[in-house]
């Protein structure tokens, strides 16, 4: 099998260039990868073009890309350059990229290289879609993975809310019932207090009554011995009197 023929240095540099990517909001791969893009002129000839090529003009370096044979497109962002054998990841078709005065100069017998590099190519590619697809497979078992997971805690989650509920009804139940005795008891100590009140008011009334009796009862008989300024009840009476509501 023959050689492979040499990459041009300017295509070398501009594919290293770009694969470097120190500078990559100057000069870019597209997003796709087939080509690649310009974001400032300025820059790039301040920047980037000096540390790659023996020069820093931009004009000279757009030149050099017209004689391989790259399209330029504008875009807003910038200007895009493009060659079907230029691509981002596949520095092996970069010595498909000729000179326009080379390109009818080829050897017969290096052009059957191409054909040997392009099975190559394809192999490769088919490699690529075959990890493709198996990370695919993996991520559509990732994601089933996910979604049991992300099942399971809803579920865990409806349990710790529904848990919670019941546990606030009950609070909410127990502080009701405590709110039932705190009452019952005040209504208790009222009851009491009320009972109390009435006591001590017939206990009053009782003694007017006894005062009164006992004042009648001085009249036209006084008696030297008994001390008729005095309020004083008989203890008796009040024993009587308060074993009546007994």
């Amino acid at each position: 099998m023959s050689s492979r023929t040499p990459i041009p240095t300017f295509i070398l540099k501009t594919y290293q260039m770009l694969e470097e990517q120190k500078h990559a909001n100057i000069v870019s791969w597209t997003a796709q990868g087939t080509s690649f893009i310009v974001h400032n002129q300025q820059e790039m000839e301040k920047q980037v073009l000096q540390n790659f090529f023996k020069h820093s003009n931009y004009s000279s370096f757009v030149r050099q890309l017209n004689l391989y044979n790259f399209k330029k497109v504008r875009s807003t962002e910038g200007q895009i350059f493009k060659h079907k054998c230029f691509r981002k990841g596949m520095k092996s078709m970069l010595q498909f990229i000729k000179r326009r005065n080379q390109e009818d100069l080829v050897n017969p017998a290096i052009q059957e290289e191409p054909t040997i590099q392009i099975k190559e190519e394809q192999n490769l590619f088919k490699e690529c879609a075959i990890d493709i697809k198996e990370t695919n497979n993996k991520l559509k078992e990732d994601m089933k993975l996910l979604q049991e997971t992300s099942s399971y805690l809803i579920d865990q989650m409806q349990n710790l809310n529904h848990f919670v509920y019941n546990q606030s009804v009950d609070i909410e139940v127990k502080f009701k019932q405590v709110g039932q005795m705190l009452h019952a008891i005040n209504e208790e100590l009222r009851q009491e207090n009320k009972s109390e009140t009435q006591t001590n008011k017939f206990l009053g009334e009782y003694k007017q009554i006894k005062e009164y009796e006992f004042q009648e009862s001085k009249i036209g008989s006084p008696n030297p011995y008994v001390d008729y300024n005095s309020t004083a009840l008989n203890p008796l009476d009040y024993e009587c009197f308060i074993d009546s509501f007994l």
